[in-house]
């Protein structure tokens, strides 16, 4: 997760900040917590999971992916401490037996017939908590592929995506082993091959992913400016940073 954090902090835009955190978050959960068989009995639906009385609860998004596997997600605030919610989450459905803890946060999991239940528990206070509760489809096909404009050798970290009002939101994150400098090359050709433009004046904006991608070379904060792109009704912001002797691209977009 220390990727996603360089990758996001410092950025002055915050499109869908729930959905990042969200997504992080499940994607953390999905990788340090075991997959074990689901236990029998207990509430079937997110939506029978029963919150302390006072609880507020609103389900994000009207469609949501993960890694390109549809998901569902509800977020909370609960006047409940994390570890008596765990406890009252698990009473309800057994199968959320795999407990990991972080600092100031407890993750819940475990399998409920063809779905994958995570419940993220953040300590807000006294006798409060805020989080999420995620089901995630473990027998649907990943719809997820890596878009034609990205060069080769990226490893993914993080790949969210939400429609809502008929606009497709995604937020991505990958690790290259190349350092900022050569990899802003290597995209703006893929991007100008594929289609995309820079908005604003071509020139002026490619050299400035260059001189940007020079400027995280050497460590400097404004790095994290970002840069848009255009495709017909596309739009989408990347962002470049070294990390760990390579990179980290951040690609923000917006599909009708």
């Amino acid at each position: 997760m220390n990727l996603v954090r360089k990758v996001c902090e410092g950025q002055g835009m915050r499109i869908c900040p729930a959905l990042l955190a969200v997504g992080i978050g499940l994607c953390g959960a999905l990788m340090l917590l075991p997959e074990r068989a689901g236990a029998s009995g207990g509430v079937s639906s997110l939506e029978r999971l029963r919150l302390p009385e006072g609880a507020l609860r609103e389900r994000m998004a009207d469609r949501l992916w993960l890694h390109g596997m549809p998901a569902q997600v509800w977020v909370f605030d609960a006047p409940q401490s994390p570890s008596a919610l765990a406890r009252t989450l698990a009473t309800q459905q057994p199968a959320l037996a795999d407990l990991h803890v972080l600092p100031g946060q407890l993750i819940l999991s475990g399998r409920v017939g063809d779905e994958r239940w995570v419940a993220q528990l953040e300590n807000a206070g006294a006798d409060r908590t805020v989080g999420s509760l995620s089901a995630i489809s473990v027998r649907a096909a990943p719809s997820a592929h890596l878009p034609g404009w990205l060069p080769k050798g990226a490893r993914v970290r993080t790949d969210v995506a939400v429609m809502e009002s008929g606009v497709k939101v995604s937020d991505r994150i990958w690790q290259y082993a190349l350092p900022p400098q050569k990899l802003a090359e290597l995209l703006d050709a893929a991007l100008r091959r594929t289609g995309w433009m820079p908005q604003g004046d071509p020139d002026r904006e490619g050299a400035a992913m260059a001189a940007s991608a020079v400027t995280a070379g050497r460590g400097a904060s404004s790095a994290g400016a970002g840069q848009w792109w255009a495709r017909e009704r596309e739009r989408m912001k990347l962002w470049l940073v070294p990390v760990e002797g390579g990179s980290g691209l951040r690609a923000l977009g917006w599909a009708p």
